[in-house]
């Protein structure tokens, strides 16, 4: 498989537009959704008065995992050491913050970053009980040591920048 900045870059677009095709049905039976979009669901983005499509709160997470995994790879290339789970950790705080969720200022360390700074990222967007309850136990989990139980879907959000 290639992996050119052309790839990874429709990846992303890809799974944000997906994302914003499928926001306004994402909560919907099958039965809701043809009464209101047709027998053949939705098929155009929905937009808002500036002609915009809104993503969820997938999108916004995976945004900050590519974010953070950049950030990763430019620590391990410059300084020779990262550790790879806690940048990707620190992004999700970051994300949670943007969720109304205030951080501890003593840990400046969260608070760096591009998409910390961008307005349009604070913004609720439907984001599961269980990635919040996680982030805000202010424990970092791990394979042996999980914070939750959880057995959702919401880890599939994340992959894509990977």
């Amino acid at each position: 498989m290639k992996r050119t900045k052309e790839h990874f870059r429709g990846c992303l677009l890809g799974e944000a537009t997906g994302d914003a095709l499928g926001r306004p049905v994402e909560f919907l039976r099958p039965n809701e959704i043809k009464k209101e979009y047709g027998e053949n669901g939705i098929t155009d983005l929905i937009t808002d008065i500036n002609g915009k499509a809104g993503i969820t709160d997938d999108t916004q997470i995976t945004l900050f995992t590519a974010e953070d995994l950049l950030r990763a790879e430019t620590r391990g290339r410059e300084k020779g050491i990262c550790h790879l789970h806690s940048v990707v950790y620190h992004a999700y705080l970051r994300w949670l913050q943007t969720q109304g969720y205030p951080q501890d200022s003593e840990k400046d360390f969260i608070y760096d970053g591009l998409l910390i700074t961008v307005k349009e990222l604070y913004a609720r967007r439907g984001p599961g009980s269980t990635c919040l309850s996680a982030l805000s136990s202010g424990r970092m989990g791990t394979i042996e040591q999980p914070v939750n139980n959880s057995k959702g879907c919401g880890g599939v959000m994340r992959v894509t920048p990977i």
